[in-house]
């Protein structure tokens, strides 16, 4: 566990966000800036091409004004040296669909995080054509944050402040929840007062496994235990402890429930009330 806890382990140099330059796409584009910024990473904003009658590309999103704004609310004093080094490129990708050129880029360039907008669907709408946020995370198997649409944020898209404080970490006894847990914890450098408390939810028929939990001087550790459907005891906790995300390890493939409704992660995604962080269990 000192090794899996090793603060510059698994860092975020590298943060991509694909936009499709909707509002609810803007909202996923502050927390991408955010993240950048105090991580002095590298940030790709991607386009396809197959621009629509209301795209704004020239003006959305503009780095430098959001960053001037969050300037004057005096949020990035503490940050000015992590700005000048992070690096931004806006891209337009020739290639029409979103997915084909977001994993097109992957290939090509080592991503550690992608900030992804997303409308949870289900049903015959979700079954006909599942959401591309979804398909994107799962098929490059890459550390995803999800910003759903309507759900409470945890970027203050005026002032650029981060208020990461409660993190909901589900415990399923077939994944290895190690992968989140080592995110959930790392997520205290996004802030200026490193403190943070993460709720380890076990929902299960059976005696919840013991998980070693690392001793941290800015971490605090609760232990939940919940009885009935797991997708129902995530999203009912979320609420209950009012978190500010979701962190969850996931193979994307497995707990899978009836088609039309997709895996645990899917569901859990599609009534998430905050953002949520979806981190292979396989890397």
């Amino acid at each position: 566990m000192a090794i899996l806890f090793d603060p510059k382990a698994s860092e975020v140099d590298f943060v991509l966000h694909p936009t499709d330059l909707s509002e609810s796409s803007e909202r996923a584009f502050h927390h991408a800036l955010a993240l950048a910024i105090r991580r002095a990473a590298r940030f790709t904003l991607l386009h396809a091409l197959g621009r629509r009658e209301t795209d704004n590309w020239p003006g959305f999103p503009s780095v430098r004004a959001k960053l001037a704004e969050w300037r004057a609310a005096g949020t990035t004093t503490d940050f000015e040296d992590r700005i000048r080094r992070t690096t931004v490129s806006k891209l337009e990708a020739t290639t029409p669909d979103p997915v084909a050129a977001s994993l097109e880029y992957l290939e090509r360039n080592k991503v550690d995080l992608i900030v992804l907008a997303t409308e949870g669907r289900s049903g015959l709408s979700r079954l006909v054509r599942p959401p591309r946020a979804e398909v994107l995370a799962r098929k490059s198997a890459t550390y995803t944050l999800f910003i759903p649409g309507g759900a409470r944020t945890f970027v203050d898209p005026k002032t650029g402040a981060v208020t990461l404080r409660r993190i909901l970490l589900p415990v399923d006894p077939g994944t290895d929840p190690r992968p989140a847990m080592l995110r959930a914890v790392q997520a205290a450098a996004l802030m200026d007062d490193p403190s943070i408390e993460i709720t380890l939810l076990h929902v299960t028929q059976d005696d919840a496994a013991a998980v070693d939990l690392p001793q941290l001087p800015y971490c605090r550790w609760n232990v939940l235990k919940r009885v009935g459907d797991v997708v129902d005891g995530i999203l009912s906790t979320a609420h209950e402890i009012e978190a500010d995300a979701i962190y969850m390890s996931t193979g994307w493939h497995e707990g899978r429930r009836p088609r039309g409704k997709g895996g645990i992660t899917e569901q859990v995604l599609q009534g998430a009330p905050c953002p949520l962080a979806v981190v292979p269990a396989n890397r």
